[in-house]
């Protein structure tokens, strides 16, 4: 249960062979290869020739990969996996994998200790009213009145008794998970759906409208929708459902 909740916090992405400009966003990101090395710069100093890296938050970084296949995770700051990344990069904001060995002992450490967290998490349990918030964000997250003042009277909570309570159990807020939810689900629709509109797209995904989508993906993932939807040749939509990391 814990670890479908956190994969709503995680958009994950697959780059053929697509050069990456320059560009900076408020989510972590975990970028590596699955074949050839590439070059990255990251706040203006270049790192050719490398297997992956982590960034925090609002890092500038582009990427020169077009003989690369790339996985590209971006993860919520605030959710328990956010926070196990900020705690492994301690005071640094990125970090270089030279090789595919210390990616891997990396993202095992990150995996290891998110398991025991969610371990902890699953044997005192989630609140069942913090289950039944997320249930109804899974299923009304389209309409676009859903907020958390609608959502704590769903579950008979008072808002800021249901915000704190969120908060403690899965790290981001109720507004932060529901943005989360539709940022996903556009962005799954304009990689999957080339006939749709940004418009249609927008309001599909609980939106007012494509401006306020584009807005939000922007600043979240560094990357506007029409530019998503010109590169959607290139780029896959993956489901984490029943994994935390994909490892190379």
């Amino acid at each position: 249960m814990m670890k479908t909740m956190m994969n709503k916090l995680v958009l994950a992405l697959r780059a053929e062979r697509s050069d990456v400009e320059i560009h900076k966003h408020s989510a972590f990101q975990i970028v590596f290869t699955e074949d050839n090395r590439f070059q990255t710069t990251l706040e203006n100093k270049i790192y050719p020739d490398i297997f992956g890296f982590v960034i925090k938050p609002q890092v500038s970084h582009s990427c020169k990969c077009d003989n690369s296949s790339l996985i590209i995770l971006n993860i919520e700051p605030y959710s328990l996996l956010g926070k196990l990344i900020a705690a492994k990069l301690g005071n640094s904001d990125t970090l270089i994998f030279n090789d595919k060995e210390s990616f891997q002992k990396f993202s095992n450490d990150i995996e290891n200790r998110f398991s025991f967290s969610n371990n902890n998490q699953d044997f005192y349990g989630i609140d069942k009213r913090v289950q039944q918030s997320i249930e109804y964000i899974n299923k009304n997250f389209k309409f676009g009145n859903v907020s958390s003042q609608h959502i704590a009277k769903q579950v008979f909570l008072s808002p800021s008794r249901l915000s704190a309570l969120f908060k403690n159990q899965i790290g981001c807020s109720i507004s932060k998970y529901l943005l989360w939810t539709r940022l996903r689900y556009a962005i799954f629709l304009i990689l999957t759906d080339a006939d749709n509109t940004l418009t249609s797209i927008a309001l599909e995904s609980g939106f007012y409208d494509s401006s306020q989508m584009t807005k939000y993906m922007y600043q979240m993932f560094g990357i506007s929708p029409s530019r998503l939807k010109q590169k959607s040749e290139l780029i896959q939509f993956l489901n984490l459902e029943s994994h935390l990391f994909l490892h190379p």
